[in-house]
């Protein structure tokens, strides 16, 4: 009888611990979805941008390629504020920051979810890193000053609301006369060079958010299945 006591003891106690460690699991999982929903937000919306920042870049290299320059600084304008967006990331790695170093990944029973977890952080460290490093902006520095002794970069802000809001350049309300600083054909070729090799950072960084939103819905649509949550 004293053995059978203790013994359901003890399985009272694993039983009580089990259900435990089961909440927190899924007070984890809760947690991940509200973070995956900010990051889903975000990544949407480089999507929703992305192209459109990728395809001025486009129009703006074919535009200064063809002359002459004067007559068109309307429509290169509207391509350079369009352009002054960026895609950038932002990674909210709460949940799975907690998870890693409190050791809470021994809590993801299911074996699916937590290497769709660890996918899913890596590709999203993978793509802020890109983002954010210094051989990033290396790429896309050099366009920028140069892009300044070019054009009146001041104009290229003051439309940004109309250049987003209007396709054609002249609906937008330009402040004064629009010319460039230089129409040198150097400075402009240097350049349309230095743009490129921005333009392809900006690719990359748009298809780095359209496969982390794929993945990122993929996550979630798994948890809320796998522990049965909305």
């Amino acid at each position: 009888m004293l053995f059978l006591a203790v013994f359901c003891g003890f399985l009272a106690e694993y039983q009580l611990e089990h259900k435990i460690e089961k909440d927190r699991e899924k007070q984890f999982m809760k947690s991940l979805l509200t973070d995956l929903q900010k990051d889903s937000m975000l990544l949407s919306y480089s999507i929703r941008v992305g192209p459109r920042i990728v395809q001025a870049s486009e129009s703006l290299l074919a535009e200064l390629q063809i002359e002459p320059l004067k007559g068109k600084e309307k429509k290169i304008y509207q391509y350079l504020s369009l352009l002054s967006e960026g895609i950038t990331f932002r990674y909210y790695d709460r949940t799975v920051s907690q998870l890693r170093n409190s050791g809470g990944f021994r809590l993801v029973s299911k074996h699916n979810v937590s290497d769709a977890i660890l996918d899913y952080d890596v590709l999203m460290r993978e793509a802020v890193n890109y983002a954010t490093s210094i051989e990033s902006w290396s790429f896309i520095t050099p366009g920028i000053v140069r892009s300044a002794s070019i054009f009146n970069i001041d104009l290229v802000f003051k439309i940004y609301d109309d250049a987003r809001k209007y396709t054609v350049p002249d609906s937008i309300n330009f402040p004064g006369d629009v010319t460039f600083m230089s129409y040198d054909k150097k400075d402009i070729k240097e350049f349309i060079n230095l743009q490129r090799v921005a333009q392809l950072t900006d690719a990359a960084k748009l298809d780095y958010s359209e496969r982390a939103f794929r993945l990122n819905r993929s996550l979630d649509s798994l948890i809320k299945k796998e522990y049965r949550l909305r």
